[in-house]
């Protein structure tokens, strides 16, 4: 008999992947010989095929995307699989795009009810339409989300699978004396500006730079800071989880990178501002503290340092 096959949407960015990764040890505990294919971006491919979880791997090029060749080869691929399950962790706009995809005239209305999709869409026969939704957390969403099919328990983000994956990693530092790790990315209300204060008063530690996407000062950040370490870009996500777990802590704002240090059990203080609101987003765990202010310059740096300390 062949593996039933079981899709999972997650094609968001890393502040959503990170925490999603839970739900997802939960989907593949509940489907344990099933063929389970995780759809997510490019850049987070890689990652993905390392954790224990996906059988497969697939690349969704269309989000924002206007070339009608990428829609018409989504749609291919995704109707080339008789799907027991799709289990959407997304939950917007366009992962309702690639449920109409994937359905086409079944996902009409009158037709939905036989439809084994879990998520927001309503009809379908796994749906969740709790009318407070947009008022939970992320993750307790996904555990309300997934109750409804009949998987009653979705545990933490676990990267311990990491610590397989990383063999080796030269860094231009060393990883034994203390070491804070700063997240440059900006979140939804920017960068922190007062990251080269921070840098300046946080003495006797090396400061390492991490993320994606610098900010457009940083330039004067690394002039102000002659010793930080510029690792922006230049390492893996596993390689960043693995520096999390010797680091004596980490800072930024909420971004993705953040909710990578923490879910890897990094001491972390995370800065929020009136664009992000963390009783909805927020990084969780007893080594997590979130400051904030309506704007991220009101956050000063020896409260953030006082924050770290006290971790």
């Amino acid at each position: 008999m062949n593996a039933e096959n079981i899709l999972v949407v997650l094609t968001s960015g890393l502040e959503r992947l990170v925490p999603a990764l839970g739900a997802v040890a939960a989907i593949r505990a509940s489907h344990a010989g099933a063929e389970l294919v995780i759809l997510a971006r490019e850049e987070f491919a890689d990652f993905l095929r390392t954790s224990p979880y996906p059988t497969e791997v697939w690349i969704d090029d269309t989000a924002g995307s206007k070339n009608f060749k990428r829609w018409r080869a989504m749609r291919a691929r995704l109707r080339s699989r008789d799907w027991a399950r799709v289990y959407d962790l997304d939950g917007n706009r366009h992962s309702t795009h690639l449920f109409w995809l994937l359905y086409g005239r079944r996902a009409l209305s009158v037709a939905r009810n036989c439809l084994a999709w879990s998520g927001v869409v309503p009809g379908t026969f796994l749906a969740w339409t709790d009318p407070h939704r947009a008022q939970m957390h992320v993750r307790d969403q996904w555990a309300h989300q997934l109750r409804l099919a009949h998987i009653p328990v979705v545990p933490a983000t676990d990267l311990s699978w990491v610590a397989r994956r990383v063999t080796a990693f030269n860094v231009p530092f060393r990883m034994n004396e203390p070491y804070l790790l700063i997240a440059v990315d900006p979140g939804p209300g920017g960068t922190w500006p007062r990251l080269t204060d921070f840098a300046g008063i946080a003495q006797g530690r090396v400061m390492v730079a991490i993320g994606f996407n610098p900010p457009e000062d940083f330039s004067s950040l690394k002039s102000a800071c002659p010793d930080l370490v510029d690792l922006v870009g230049k390492a893996t996500l596993n390689e960043l989880v693995f520096m999390a777990w010797a680091a004596a802590g980490a800072v930024g704002a909420d971004n993705g990178t953040m909710h990578l240090a923490a879910g890897a059990g990094c001491r972390s203080v995370v800065l929020y501002d009136a664009n992000s609101d963390p009783a909805l987003v927020g990084q969780r765990g007893s080594r997590v503290t979130i400051l904030r202010r309506p704007q991220l310059g009101g956050i000063p740096a020896a409260e953030v340092l006082a924050a770290l300390k006290r971790l």
